[in-house]
């Protein structure tokens, strides 16, 4: 394609989640940034979320690791990991839209998309996955799902090293202790945003998922944040925090514990 069909293109396909660079002057910030029922959709850059871990955990990149990218949107994270080093991907999501855009990306970026595998597929069936990938992206989805335990022990048992958790949670007052628990968090299923199940769960803070996470086979974590309190105009306040886990005690002992921060105003929802 030329710049003019691949700008048509990226503004066909969207709303994007996903900031994804196909050639260096263009990327995926073209087109509607809202779904069809109106619900605006954020832009995030995969490279900026990914920065911290490459740096504390991988400091020279993938070094030839797979890689499992869960609930993928386009394919931000995969994309990622690929420049990084890694010598194959697998991304899934529920949602064909996403999985449209991530093939998009992976036929006409500027760099290399060798081994590289989309699919559109349901998290409560992964039977079409590889036994073992080396580090595993767990993001964006677990308040999504009707049983997060359960398939975050599934995720956890096809993972060989490490694997990352961000979600969003419970909101937290200041000052205040979490008392571990998953809490009911009916959604609806016609936003893009959303998941597909209406049932779902968000945990109370990072205490409840290392405890699912060490009976799952994951003992070590540290966390990478936690936003107690997450503020956005015309929205109720949740939380979010992301976890690295290992499989090995002493992986992350050069990892530091982020603190927890009590409040994060901000403008778009993070997902």
């Amino acid at each position: 394609m030329n710049k003019e069909d691949l700008h048509a293109e990226i503004g066909r396909l969207g709303p994007w989640h996903h900031k994804l660079h196909i050639t260096d002057d263009i990327y995926t910030n073209a087109g509607p940034n809202s779904d069809n029922t109106g619900q605006k959709v954020s832009m995030l850059d995969p490279i900026v979320m990914m920065k911290d871990l490459m740096q504390h955990v991988l400091p020279n990149g993938m070094e030839g690791r797979s890689f499992l990218d869960c609930a993928c949107n386009a394919g931000g994270y995969s994309f990622a990991a690929k420049d990084w080093g890694a010598s194959k991907t697998m991304g899934f999501d529920v949602r064909q839209h996403w999985i449209d855009q991530a093939e998009f990306v992976r036929t006409h970026r500027d760099a290399p998309s060798d081994n590289m595998a989309f699919k559109q597929a349901d998290l409560l069936d992964m039977s079409f996955l590889e036994p073992r990938y080396d580090v595993t992206w767990f993001s964006g989805i677990f308040y999504h799902l009707p049983d997060p335990v359960t398939v975050l022990k599934n995720v956890a048992d096809r993972t060989e090293e490490l694997l990352m958790l961000n979600t969003a949670a419970t909101p937290c007052a200041p000052d205040t202790q979490e008392v571990p628990a998953l809490d009911l968090k009916p959604e609806g299923t016609e936003q893009l945003m959303s998941g597909i199940y209406r049932l779902a769960w968000a945990p109370s803070g990072p205490k409840v998922l290392q405890q699912i996470l060490a009976w799952a086979g994951f003992p070590e974590t540290r966390l990478l944040f936690w936003y107690k309190n997450v503020q956005r105009p015309g929205a109720n306040p949740y939380g979010r925090l992301a976890l690295i886990a290992a499989r090995s005690a002493g992986r992350l002992d050069a990892v530091p514990n982020a603190e927890p921060r009590d409040t994060l105003h901000i403008r778009d929802t993070a997902d």
